[in-house]
């Protein structure tokens, strides 16, 4: 039997083709390393004409920003702005393809992006400050918005049952790559993070006042985790702490819990002091590139091999994906030979 995937898994693929800009290398460093500014010039690039001007570059790279708990490198600032500028020359590239064949865009499309853009800042002041910031308003949002939103139309009716994937296909992926499916053990925790960089201090302070203050911030952090844990030998509730000490605002609020994570997935340090507590059992001071941490363990799983029928869906949507992926890029490239591109950065 042959599965014909939904065109939803091409918008999903799609979206992340064209909006996706997280270089990998950021995730490898060990401690935060001095970063300096870099210049972007206004105009960062030309698509038939049509310039791409920085602002919208530099909103994108804020964005990226806010999700890593450290200030960035001008090595990862530099690989991160030359990645916006590639994806915005092909979404502007589709998107003049798109105007030619006149799709659609539905209002309520655009404005259900933008919520859920805005649910990404903490206010609604904050995220119009982050507009201000960069000179960009709410309608050059909508244009970027609709730019996007029409590229991703294009290329979904490019490769829109175009693709299928056979049963014997996924059979044989998994065969060839069993290894891929060992699940190694994994840990459910609780934890409580004093980082380096505290969010108020990410939102509040220049990226210069972060590295001019590291080490003061390194010093508190510390002692955060000391009172932490004097508290929790004291007999202290580690969820009640985890939810006023914490400073990772995803699990703060639901008392440190990590749920399952498998071994390897967080450092060494992490890994191994989980691996020597037992289900109710506290850790000591623990320290990551993210700060200083005190664990709790709830439950952990032995290293298994995933079944075929188990992981059947995932392969079949990735051998959909990585076809997906070679049909728009053999479109982009046949736009690209009769456009006229210029990049300034």
């Amino acid at each position: 039997m042959k599965i014909r995937f939904s065109i939803i898994y091409s918008a999903l693929f799609l979206s992340l083709v064209l909006t996706s800009a997280f270089p990998l290398a950021i995730t490898a460093q060990t401690r935060p390393t001095p970063k300096l500014k870099i210049e972007i010039p206004k105009l960062v690039a030309r698509v038939n004409g049509v310039e791409i001007e920085s602002k919208y570059i530099e909103f994108r790279l804020n964005q990226i920003s806010r999700k890593v708990n450290r200030p960035l490198t001008v090595q990862e600032k530099t690989s991160i702005v030359k990645d916006l500028i590639e994806k915005e020359v092909v979404r502007e590239l589709v998107n003049q393809q798109g105007k030619k064949e006149k799709l659609k865009i539905e209002n309520e499309i655009i404005e259900k992006e933008l919520a859920a853009l805005r649910a990404t800042y903490s206010s609604e002041e904050e995220f119009n400050t982050a507009l201000t910031a960069r000179n960009i308003n709410l309608e050059d949002i909508k244009k970027s918005m609709q730019i996007d939103i029409n590229a991703r139309q294009l290329l979904n009716e490019q490769i829109k049952g175009k693709i299928t994937i056979a049963d014997n296909e996924v059979k044989k992926y998994y065969d060839d790559n069993k290894p891929k499916f060992v699940r190694p053990e994994a840990y459910h925790t609780r934890h409580i993070l004093a980082a380096y960089f505290p969010p108020e201090a990410l939102r509040n302070q220049t990226i210069k006042e972060l590295q001019k203050n590291k080490e003061y911030f390194a010093r508190l952090a510390e002692e955060k985790i000391d009172k932490v844990v004097d508290e929790l030998k004291k007999g202290a509730d580690f969820e009640e702490l985890a939810k006023t000490h914490s400073d990772d605002e995803s699990s703060r609020d639901n008392g440190g819990d990590l749920d399952f994570i498998y071994k390897g997935v967080f450092e060494a340090s992490f890994d191994e002091a989980a691996g020597k507590l037992k289900p109710g059992e506290t850790s000591g001071k623990i320290q990551t590139r993210f700060g200083f941490h005190v664990i709790q363990l709830i439950d952990k799983k032995p290293s298994e091999t995933a079944t075929f029928d188990e992981m059947k869906p995932g392969i079949q949507k990735h051998l959909f994906m990585e076809e997906a992926k070679k049909q728009v890029a053999a479109y982009v490239e046949k736009l690209r030979q009769t456009a006229k591109i210029e990049t300034f950065f």
